[in-house]
């Protein structure tokens, strides 16, 4: 029973809150003044401030920043990778699902793990923080010890092969949890904390990653100063 609600239920939950939340995020505004309206213009709570700590212990978080947003992306390819390749017996891709799996997941769990003690250990971030950012340091943290649990301590790589099937099989509405069910309990935890997270990525300050249109990559640099060269 537990299978079938893990592996067929959901997944589906997870689809349904993953891109209904970053609808009703970007064209209503849950905790903002069009909270229950809809407006196509207004970006809704995509205007949030998400209370960026960059400014402070900067030094602490250079090289530890680097390994983890370069981790995350070479981990999202990889695993798209892997997936296919494990979907249609692609020998090949699995192996380079493998071993970039393993290395960029080292330097994943590194990234995360000090970004967490950062927030706790630095005074102005810890003010800045909430229960929120927290919670999906957390999320991250333990799905990327999973990950990183059996492929450098359990050495388990074959696993692509029965992933991959059973998540096509999911957007074909046809799942089939005989694919995922012999699977080791440590990479179903890794696939269900991974789930759960995406649920509920859309009500964490994380939903900006959608932000449209991209103003991001046009918008002027800002312009910072000291507050003693103000005085002046």
């Amino acid at each position: 029973m537990w299978d079938n609600f893990f592996f067929i239920g959901l997944p589906y939950i997870t689809i349904v809150l993953f891109f209904g939340g970053i609808i009703y995020r970007g064209f209503s505004g849950l905790m903002s003044e069009y909270r229950g309206k809809w407006d196509w213009t207004v970006r809704g709570d995509y205007l949030w401030t998400t209370r960026s700590t960059g400014f402070f212990g900067r030094a602490s978080i250079g090289p530890a920043s680097l390994c983890l947003h370069w981790g995350i992306i070479i981990l999202f390819f990889s695993h798209v990778i892997g997936f296919i390749g494990g979907a249609y017996n692609l020998a090949s891709w699995v192996d380079f699902f493998r071993w970039a799996g393993l290395g960029a997941g080292i330097l994943f769990l590194y990234g995360i793990s000090w970004a967490l003690v950062r927030r706790i250990t630095i005074p102005q971030v810890k003010a800045m923080s909430t229960p929120d950012d927290y919670i999906v340091l957390l999320f991250l943290i333990v799905i990327g010890g999973f990950g990183l649990y059996q492929s450098a301590v359990e050495l388990v790589f074959g696993v692509s092969y029965s992933v991959g099937p059973w998540i096509g099989g999911v957007f074909k509405l046809q799942p089939d949890v005989s694919k995922i069910v012999g699977a080791p309990l440590a990479n179903k935890l890794h696939i269900i904390f991974a789930l759960l997270f995406f649920a509920y990525l859309p009500f964490t300050k994380l939903v900006h990653v959608f932000s449209y249109p991209f103003g991001y990559i046009t918008r002027p640099f800002i312009s910072m100063r000291k507050y003693v060269a103000l005085k002046k």
